[in-house]
């Protein structure tokens, strides 16, 4: 989007139809001519018929990433766009491919984006539609290179390329040469302005592009390591610099573009863009001097570098003037005044200079020099990235080596010789993998080597004789062991060019087979194929990046970041999120980082966690301390600003999210005065004053109300002067203050406090002023909560670019063991995010290869009904899921092209597109790069089966009798094994039908209890007003509890816990006429007071003096019976149910299937009964459904549009027509008319073959018979 930003720019505002190429003209096809090959083709299916249009395709014999169409142009062509078809009638066809491009075959360079990575264009989708691609900045080439990276079924193309032939106007420049335009007559002043050139070299510096003018504009064009670097001041003496590109030294042409808007500047080369605002208040460039390509006469400011430019240029615009060919034609016309060429040459001198690029360890060459001799020299330049790596290995023909090579990236030298023990060398201390060229040259003679690197001699003297061989090993190619390491060295893998071998140069393009090895594919000639991964750096958030052949690292350390690339934060979100996955004290000092993987850096604050569950955080500043003020009479005189532990940025978002802030004020005053109150809005002049972080001079002190130009105590009435609006104002010589808190957020926090009316240092007057901390409560991310309470239900949000780079946090709440929480998908690419049987979070994607998965099973549930955090991010490397914070899995992607997550649908929360294998639960903080997504306002619309805040099925208590609610969201199961009932709600009676020789027994079985405080509930029904309920014996301690009807109907509880026998008669009720009741039992102070509720009436209290050296404990209870005891001889007449003793249920465990043998019926056998209590049920809830989809409406008339209308009328109005014509027809058919006449053909001659047959076979005779015929 930049470069197509850039480009319209150059175009829109700078183009002239005479001197710059037009490209919506420049569409003539390029593949009649061109000449085409490839790495692989099936036979009959060669390149030669990867003809658009063409009846049949190129096809790749391997379906694999290194098949290649090749296009040979036939010379250098501006190519605009592509064209690509698959192979007819197939399923057959490229779905996805990058482009490379060069001048001879070997310099390819690939088609980038403007973030630096390779561009992945978009494929065909069948085997016969055509598919367009347009190159924002066309491609100028000569040989064109389309390498397929994701196909369907087989790799099958045809194609067509689109452009024009290239007009090309070139300089050469040696180093001391340069083109003047004098600019003293026609000066340069504009608010904008675009240069465009294109360029190559090999020399890593040097100036291409200066001007300045008179009043200190300047810019300035420069390659400093191999890099572009461009300096730009607009007068206001601040210089801007911006650097794009990287390994521009490799001889290979290189495309340049500046576009300049006022401030708004562009910086392209190669279509990565880098862009950037120009420092300082100007917008208007002044040139007035001279305008320098290619270099300078002399150094000017603005420029780093002091060589001058060596290699060519081509083409180079200012705006719309080609300068080049303006001086061209300048010269041929006499009329060239304004420009001055210095060594400066028109074409451009291709030095004989050509790289090898060993691409492998395993590759290496094999040179040939002087044998038998006893010196030696050898040079080579060679440029890498890897750290390790052997660069020439030389064996003696008198025994013994010598051998140059890279360990921790530092060049060193092994050097073995007869009688001598071996000796490393190691006289650099820097590292030469930094992808830059360096120069080494190794000379041996008698007692003495010489090795220089980049033209810094290091001479070593030490006692040396030797004989060369004949052979020279070069970047591998060697077994034996090297260095101190004492293992066998890699080869090295970069690129080398200027191998010399006593002083013979051989070309790499002239070595022969024997000379290198091995596969042809592992080393190139002629060309430097190195890509440097770090440029742009890949790493985010200020990583270090590092690189080798095969793939960058990035290092993280001291960033507050994480991850392959350094994008997710280590810093957690805010205090409430440090508590959420920490145990916390009253006080923590930690780093915040409130936008996550934000641009927003962390920064210091203190968390402070209270009683009460409140979270606090505290962000200090550097003028917390209190602060006399003395001696500044005019109001507003003393300046104070305040400099905080964040920035504006970090302390806005931390206001946005916090639920409320505060800071306090306060100010001490004697004989000075605040506000000087009181006063009318328009005769506001205070003395002292705040400034808000928006620089608003505000009209308030803390503890008062915006514009009301009050104290707190002005506000309340309580001045010590009841006149004034601030304790201050009154002057007195007594100190005073004024204080409070500053609450609203829109103002928060304080950034500059202003006093004043402090008279002199000698007077009486005197102040000091305290700023306290700015303190904020709660964390709208983590209150930013909804629930999914049917499983279809989603909240769709919009599509989620999810690009090279991107992260996704939230929080669930869920008791679900399988379900997708997150699921978008594009044409071929998805993301989604699953949990697995209730500990296991997965996440699945596909970026264009095969789909990748990231598991992560944890020791705990994570269907627990308990918050957990997941954060997952997929960057450049791979993918990482983080769960609650600290646990971690990764998955690394293979080596290739990285590619863009193409994601079309919208984003679905809470279940796949297709809303099935749905979640219910809740979610909360859901953050999309950082970014917070505001799901609550999804839920107050009123979106299908999603609910605002964390409400699940249970907060109602749907389970009776304290049976334990276990949430589904959907719904809820109810736990009855802690309950005297059953039932779906545990509202079920569990009882038993009693005759006199019934009787349920409960033995302890050596669990002998001892209690103080027992739990015990009974309900009955009976219509026999007398019998045994419940009791509980020790036939230890002969202690007992017997719950009983008496034979006058009322309830009697009798017991003896060893301190003296008590009775209590319940009397208040007749306990005999048939009614059901729900006797509940306890005890507590000690025992000494025994609480007795029936029914739902008001519980009764009966109060015991225990002695002293008595206890109420039921001491070793053995057996517990219900009906009757074993010393009874009639029991209970009616229904038992609801019994309980503390977590004891004797009847659920009578009836239970493979029920305890402790608890066991006696006498007349037993059935389980409801004691005619019918169960208590809740109303039916409301099923919901998903409503049916929203028709758009725009959509559908696009759909019927008004030439699809009239084509259907068309066809409407001849089918109307031949039905006409059908039933006119019919009708005729259906009504013809009968006619008669005469024949005088004998009967039964119809199927005679001549007149005689038919007279010797006719029936009738000759006579007149009517024939019909019949009229249409």
């Amino acid at each position: 989007m930049i470069t197509k930003i850039l480009i319209f720019c150059f175009f829109a505002l700078h183009r002239t139809k005479a001197d710059i190429y037009d490209e919506y003209e420049c569409f003539s096809p390029l593949m009649q001519r061109a000449a085409v090959s490839a790495t692989s083709s099936m036979r009959d299916r060669g390149p030669k018929n990867a003809i658009l249009y063409g009846g049949n395709a190129w096809t790749a014999e391997n379906n694999d990433f290194d098949q290649q169409l090749i296009i040979d142009l036939g010379q250098v062509m501006n190519v605009t766009r592509i064209w690509t078809q698959g192979r007819s009638h197939s399923n057959e066809y490229v779905m996805e491919y990058s482009i490379s491009y060069g001048t001879n075959g070997l310099d390819y360079a690939d088609y980038k984006e403007s973030g630096g990575d390779v561009r992945l264009f978009k494929g065909n989708t069948d085997g016969d539609s055509v598919h367009k691609n347009e190159f924002e900045v066309p491609i100028i080439a000569q040989w064109i290179r389309i390498n397929p990276t994701r196909w369907r079924d087989r790799i099958s193309l045809r194609v067509e390329l689109f452009g024009c032939e290239y007009d090309s106007e070139i300089m050469y420049f040696n180093g001391t040469s340069y083109i003047l335009l004098d600019l003293l007559r026609d000066p340069i002043s504009a608010y904008r302005e675009s240069i465009r050139f294109r360029f190559k070299t090999s020399v890593a510096n040097g100036v291409l592009l200066y001007s300045r003018g008179t009043q200190g504009d300047y810019v300035a064009l420069q390659l400093r390591d191999n890099r572009m670097l461009l300096n730009i001041d607009l007068g206001s003496g601040i210089s801007t610099s911006l650097s794009v590109g990287s390994l521009l030294d490799d001889n290979i042409w290189h495309d340049v573009v500046i576009s300049r808007n006022y401030r708004d500047i562009l910086f392209s080369v190669d279509r990565v863009v880098v862009q950037g605002r120009i420092k300082g208040e100007f917008g208007k460039l002044n040139l007035n001097r001279g305008f320098y390509v290619g270099g300078v006469p002399n150094m000017q400011e603005g420029l780093v570098v002091v060589q001058n430019f060596t290699g060519c240029i081509e083409n180079i615009y200012l705006n719309s003037t080609n300068l080049i060919r303006d001086m061209k034609e300048s010269f041929q016309t006499r009329s060239s005044l304004h420009y001055t060429i210095v060594n400066a040459e028109f074409g451009c001198l291709d030095v004989p200079l050509i790289s090898v690029t060993f691409l492998t360890p395993d590759s290496f060459a094999r040179l040939k020099g002087y044998e038998g001799v006893s010196s030696l020299n050898a040079s080579f330049a060679f440029r890498t990235y890897e750290e390790v790596g052997l660069m020439l290995y030389h064996s003696f023909s008198s025994s013994g080596h010598v051998a140059i090579y890279l360990e921790e990236g530092k060049i060193k030298v092994e050097l073995v010789t007869p009688n001598n023990p071996p000796v490393i060398l190691d006289n650099y201390d820097e590292q030469f993998n930094d992808g830059r060229w360096h120069i080494v040259v190794l000379t041996i003679g008698i007692n003495s080597l010489t090795l220089s690197v980049d033209y810094r001699p290091m001479k070593t003297t030490r006692f040396l004789k030797m004989t060369t061989g004949g052979i020279y090993m070069i970047a591998g190619g060697v077994t034996g062991a090297i260095g101190l390491s004492g293992q066998k060295l890699p080869g090295f893998v970069g690129c080398m060019r200027t191998i010399s071998i006593d002083g013979n140069y051989k070309l790499p393009t002239d070595w022969t087979t024997e000379e290198y090895c091995c596969k042809k594919e592992d080393v190139i000639f002629d060309a430097c194929r190195m890509t440097d991964r770090c440029n742009p750096n890949p790493c985010e958030h200020g990583g270090i990046c590092k690189q080798n052949a095969q793939e960058f690292l990035c290092d993280c350390v001291g960033t507050g970041y994480g991850g392959s690339v350094c994008h997710t934060s280590l810093s957690a979100l805010s205090c409430q999120a440090y508590k959420n996955v920490q145990a916390v004290n009253q006080q923590a000092q930690i780093k915040i980082d409130v936008d996550g993987s934000g641009p927003l850096a962390p920064f210091p604050v203190t968390c402070e966690f209270y009683a009460d569950g409140r979270v606090a955080t505290v962000l200090h500043h550097s003028n917390q301390q209190p602060t006399p003020v003395d001696g500044f009479q005019e109001p507003g005189s003393f300046r104070q600003d305040i400099v905080y532990e964040a920035d504006n940025d970090q302390i806005e978002a931390l206001l946005n999210r916090s639920t409320s802030c505060r800071q306090t004020i306060q100010y001490a005053c004697r004989s000075t005065r605040l506000f000087n109150s009181p006063s009318d809005e328009a005769n506001f002049h205070p003395f002292s004053w705040w400034v808000s972080r928006h620089n608003q001079k505000m009209d308030y002190w803390g503890g008062a109300l915006p514009g009301s130009r009050k104290c707190e105590c002005g506000i309340l009435g309580s001045c010590i002067d009841p006149t004034k609006w601030c304790n201050c104002d009154a002057g007195y010589e007594r100190w005073a203050e004024d204080s409070g808190d500053i609450t609203e957020k829109e103002n928060l926090p304080v950034k500059q406090l202003r006093f004043g009316d402090t008279g002199n240092p000698l007077d009486e007057k005197e102040s000091r002023y305290t700023l306290g901390p700015l303190i904020c409560e709660g964390d709208d991310l983590f209150n930013n909560v909804v629930t999914f309470r049917v499983a279809d239900a989603t909240i769709n949000l919009p599509p989620f670019d999810m690009g090279h780079s991107g992260d996704i946090y939230f929080e669930f709440k869920t008791t679900i063991d399988n379900a997708v929480l997150l699921h978008a998908r594009g044409p071929t690419d998805y993301v989604k995010l699953s949990i697995v049987n209730g500990d296991m979070m997965q996440f699945q994607y596909q970026a264009g290869s095969a789909p990748l998965t990231v598991n992560y099973k944890t020791s705990y549930r994570l269907a627990d009904d308990r918050w957990h955090s997941v954060s997952i991010e997929r960057n450049r490397k791979g993918a990482r899921l983080v769960l609650d914070g600290a646990v971690k899995s990764e998955v690394r992607e293979d080596t290739g092209p990285v590619r863009a997550l193409h994601l079309t649908s919208e984003l679905v929360v809470g279940a796949t597109v297709d809303y099935r294998h749905g979640y219910t639960g809740c979610i909360r903080a859901l953050l999309l790069n950082g970014k917070l997504i505001d799901l609550r306002n999804y839920a107050v619309q009123g979106l299908y089966g999603v609910s605002e805040g964390c409400v699940g099925k249970c907060s109602s208590n749907p389970c009776l009798n304290n049976g334990t609610c276990l949430e589904r969201y959907d719904g809820y199961n109810c736990d009855c094994r802690w309950t005297a009932f059953k039932g779906p709600i545990c509202a079920d009676e569990i009882g038993v039908n009693l005759r006199q020789s019934s009787m349920v027994k409960y033995d302890f079985m050596g669990s002998w209890r001892s209690t103080l405080s027992e739990k015990i509930r009974v309900g009955f029904t009976t219509t026999n007003p007398k019998g045994f309920l419940l009791g509980f014996a020790s036939n230890i301690t002969g202690e007992y509890l017997t719950i009983m009807v008496s034979n006058s109907g009322h309830l009697r509880i009798v017991f003896d816990f060893g301190f003296e026998r008590q009775e209590i008669i319940y009397p208040q009720k007749h306990f005999g006429l048939g009614q059901y009741h729900d006797l509940r039992v306890s005890r507590k102070n000690g025992g000494g007071t025994l609480v007795m509720q029936v029914d739902d009436y008001e519980p009764r209290e009966f109060h015991f003096n225990i002695k002293a050296s008595a206890d109420a404990q039921f001491n070793n209870i053995q057996y517990m019976y219900i009906g009757k005891n074993e010393s009874m001889t009639e029991g209970f007449i009616g229904c038992i149910s609801r019994v309980e003793f503390d977590d004891i249920y004797p009847l659920k465990l009578l009836f239970q299937e493979n029920g305890p043998p402790n608890v066991k019926s006696l006498g007349t056998p037993l059935t389980e009964d409801f004691c005619g209590v019918e169960p208590i049920t809740h109303p039916p809830e409301i099923t919901e459904t998903r409503p049916p989809p929203i028709i758009n409406e725009d959509k559908l008339r696009e759909a019927y549009n008004q030439t699809d209308s009239a084509i259907l009328g068309s066809v409407l109005a001849i089918i109307f027509i031949a039905l006409v014509i059908l039933a006119i027809l019919i009708g005729r058919y259906l009504h013809r008319h009968k006619g008669e006449y005469l024949t005088q053909e004998d009967a039964g001659a119809e199927s005679a073959i001549d007149p005689d047959s038919a007279v010797i076979h006719g029936t009738t005779g000759h006579q007149v018979q009517k024939k019909k015929e019949w009229f249409i």
